[in-house]
């Protein structure tokens, strides 16, 4: 991450408002346990905002995203968003179970300690990005466009590289087991020890098989 967010310090909290929504952006200010659980977001941006816990599970978003945010332990599971943006945006001990963001940017964002299984970012364009500590166990990245991303400690086991670009790409101390799509790797860099670790994943990509002992 390249990029902090850019929040204004202090941060005063206060509540959303009604109808602002409609508006199509929040923006300077923490919020606090917001309830939008199954909202559908059409152009709405959060710029400048502190989201703590809450609820944003099964938002139907499109054309908006988030701009200098942070967000911690915050339910975002299956959140469907479409051709919308993440800028330099940190997001911490949040729930990311079957989010789908399709055909959108993410650039300068940390993502920290969140479960984000079934993840689906396919055809989206992912700029100075980090993934720390994560579950991404069947991750679906068809298509995507990676762009100095790395990946530290984090569960890649089946997840789907089919089509997808990696650019100045690192892997560390990941979990590749059952990958799809292991020949996109190429060009990735990872320490030794960690490609003898996926020795086994590589060899069946390659359909080498492993002689039995005499």
């Amino acid at each position: 991450m390249k990029h902090a967010p850019r929040l204004p310090d202090p941060l005063d909290p206060a509540p959303l408002r009604e109808g602002e929504l409609d508006d199509g952006r929040v923006g300077d200010r923490r919020l606090e346990e917001v309830q939008l659980g199954g909202a559908e977001l059409h152009g709405v941006d959060f710029t400048r905002v502190h989201l703590v816990g809450g609820d944003l599970s099964g938002v139907q978003w499109d054309n908006g995203g988030m701009q200098d945010a942070l967000v911690e332990r915050t339910n975002l599971a299956n959140v469907r968003a479409v051709a919308s943006s993440l800028l330099r945006v940190r997001l911490r001990g949040c729930r990311l179970t079957g989010l789908q963001w399709v055909e959108g940017l993410w650039r300068d964002v940390e993502v920290t300690d969140c479960r984000a299984d079934l993840v689906a970012l396919r055809r989206t364009q992912l700029e100075r990005v980090t993934f720390r500590d994560c579950v991404l166990t069947e991750a679906d990245l068809l298509e995507a466009r990676l762009r100095e991303v790395t990946l530290e400690r984090c569960t890649l086991a089946g997840a789907d590289l089919r089509g997808t670009r990696f650019e100045r790409c690192e892997l560390r101390g990941c979990d590749l087991d059952g990958l799809q799509g292991v020949d996109r790797l190429h060009g990735i860099t990872m320490p030794w020890a960690d490609i003898v670790q996926s020795a086994g994943t590589f060899a069946a990509a390659l359909g080498v098989r492993v002689a039995e002992d005499a």
